[in-house]
This record gives structure tokens, C-alpha cells and sequence, in this order.
């Protein structure tokens, strides 16, 4: 754990941060701890981590400035942990909550990659660098995360693939894997079938400095 995160254990709280992947002009509102914790999130926005209180919180989902609860989502938190909260749209037209726990670990020289399928589209993706033969990440469902996995760090060309029928559904720019940094890809998209990419890095918080 970090000092950060002990820090924030010991005040018997956590760390929460929203992004939105509802593509779209409108934003939302994330209630949890009976507050409003994130107001007027826009579409591919990232907010700073926030600290909440309760270790079991109903997270409530709103259209910005409206008190019209839009999803809901019951998360048992650790004091001191992290967490990356998702909004994805639905293949009926709502929208859902993830809760993703951003792992602390030791750097060991490499980059991390994980990846969340948000592409109401495509029930399953692959995704992969482009040069390699295997992907990276098999048959990613819809709605959910793939977890962090280790890679080397080089200059790196992400594709994500569908497999019916076989096409590169997107290609990102070119995204420089560091070592000791962590990157989270979020694959979006709405019901048109267009794909965009929401890129989130953190530094590796090693958990030597507890």
C-alpha cells in the first residue's frame, strides 16, 4: 500500500474516481456515501480520485443536474484501497455502473495493461499490439474488465478485434507503455458501431512502501 493509501486507510476511508463512457453531449452525476461525490462528468472525462467514507456504498447514477436515479450499484470498499468506477451504456439504451479495484503493486521493470469493454456493440473483443501475432487479451465480454497484465515497455500500437466477422474494429494512436505505469484502455462505443478509446495511466504505487 502506498502512503497515500495508508494514509486515507487510516482515516477509515477510500479512494473512488469516476469515468464516463456513455458517449454523448449529456453528463452525469455518481452519488455514494449519501452525497453527490461527481457532478456534470462529460463523455471520455477522468475526475481525480475522491475519498469516501463507507465501506458498503450504494453508488446512484444520475443524469447531470436531474434527481432521476438512472443505475445503482451496492460496492463493499477497503479502507485505503482504490477503485475506478465505470459508466457504460446498455444495449437497451441505459446505463450501468462497474466498479473496477486498481491494484497496488511492486514495479518490477514493466508496463501494465488492462482493458474494459464499454463497446455496446460487440458482445466480445480481442485486443492486441500491433507486430504480434497473439493478442493480449482474448475475448474481452461486454461490461466487463479484463485484469492487469505485464507487458514490456516499448512504443505500442493497440487493435481491438472482433471475431464475427474478422475485422480490426479500432486501431488507437500510437501509446508509449512506460515501465513502472499502468494503463487502463476503455473501449467505447454507442449503438453506431463507431469505437473510441479512453486512456487512464497511473504510476505503479509500489506496495515496498507500506
Amino acid at each position: 500500500m502506498s502512503e497515500a493509501g495508508t494514509s486515507v486507510a487510516r482515516r477509515g476511508k477510500s479512494l473512488v474516481r469516476l469515468v464516463n463512457a456513455l458517449p454523448g453531449e449529456r453528463t452525469i452525476d455518481l452519488s455514494g456515501d449519501d452525497r453527490t461525490v461527481f457532478f456534470d462528468v462529460g463523455y471520455k472525462t477522468v475526475t481525480p480520485y475522491t475519498e469516501i467514507g463507507d465501506n458498503v456504498v450504494k453508488f446512484r447514477l444520475r443524469p447531470g443536474g436531474t434527481d432521476s436515479v438512472w443505475a445503482d450499484n451496492t460496492e463493499t470498499l477497503i479502507n485505503g484501497n482504490r477503485y475506478t468506477v465505470v459508466v457504460l451504456p446498455t444495449k437497451e439504451g441505459g446505463a450501468r455502473i462497474v466498479v473496477l479495484t486498481d491494484e497496488v503493486v511492486t514495479d518490477t521493470g514493466k508496463a501494465r495493461l488492462r482493458v474494459v469493454n464499454a463497446a455496446v456493440p460487440y458482445s466480445e473483443v480481442d485486443v492486441g499490439i500491433e507486430g504480434r501475432n497473439d493478442p493480449v487479451f482474448d475475448d474481452v465480454a461486454y461490461g466487463s474488465a479484463a485484469g492487469f497484465k505485464e507487458v514490456d515497455p516499448a512504443s505500442a500500437v493497440i487493435l481491438v478485434r472482433q471475431d464475427e466477422p474478422p475485422m480490426t474494429a479500432l486501431k488507437m494512436q500510437r501509446l508509449r507503455l512506460d515501465a513502472g505505469k499502468s494503463y487502463t484502455i476503455i473501449i467505447a462505443g454507442d449503438k453506431a458501431g463507431a469505437l473510441q478509446a479512453i486512456t487512464v495511466t497511473d504510476v505503479i504505487r509500489s506496495s515496498a512502501s507500506q
